[in-house]
């Protein structure tokens, strides 16, 4: 028994001792990572303070570059479309506004349209202006029409009644830069306006 006994300290004591070894190297392990990740930080700390090189300056100016020169176009197409649009409602407001001052003053009232100059201007039937309007720059008239035929002249007038009646017309408006189109058409039976696209590449 004496013997067994002596055998099972031994071993355990030697099992014991086996087993240190792998604690310490898991340590040592442990240690080296910390010690790497340290470096890491510490190189990465000072690249940061060093600042920027300067391809690397080179490579961010050339990336905003691309991406400015592939989202302008979108954008100037957005810009000038919000312009066309506002110039249609515009234009739409001048209509209601003549038609409304004819009824309210019983009196004719006179809308001169000027294609060059792309100005709409409001007058009575004496000639005295009330009303001034011209188009944004970016926004023409393309097309003026009257009871469905275009009218070729550089001046067109609009006349509206004092019962609230005006003419068939339309007024044609386009962007410089090209893409959608509006149209602001009258309506004689109703005595107002509206505004439409124009989807048509014909007329």
């Amino acid at each position: 028994m004496e013997m067994l006994s002596k055998c099972l300290c031994k071993m355990k004591r030697k099992a014991h001792g086996a087993q240190k070894p792998r604690h310490t190297n898991r340590v040592v392990e442990v240690s080296s990572t910390a010690q790497r990740g340290d470096s890491l930080a510490q190189a990465f700390t000072q690249h940061f303070q060093q600042g920027f090189t300067l391809l690397e300056l080179i490579v961010v100016v050339l990336i905003i570059c691309l991406v400015l020169g592939i989202s302008y176009p979108s954008m100037q197409r957005g810009s000038s479309m919000l312009n066309l649009q506002s110039a249609s409602r515009d234009v739409l407001n001048t209509f209601r506004f003549a038609r409304l001052k004819a009824v309210s003053e019983q009196t004719t009232m006179l809308l001169v349209i000027n294609r060059e100059e792309r100005k709409f201007e409001l007058a009575n039937i004496l000639g005295e202006a009330t009303r001034a309007y011209t188009l944004p720059n970016g926004v023409n008239i393309q097309r003026m029409e009257r009871a469905g035929g275009e009218v070729t002249e550089n001046v067109m007038t609009v006349r509206f009644a004092p019962n609230g009646n005006l003419e068939n017309v339309g007024i044609r408006l386009a962007s410089e830069s090209g893409g959608r189109r509006m149209q602001v058409i009258s309506d004689p039976l109703g005595g107002g306006a509206r505004v439409e696209p124009v989807w048509d590449d014909l007329r």
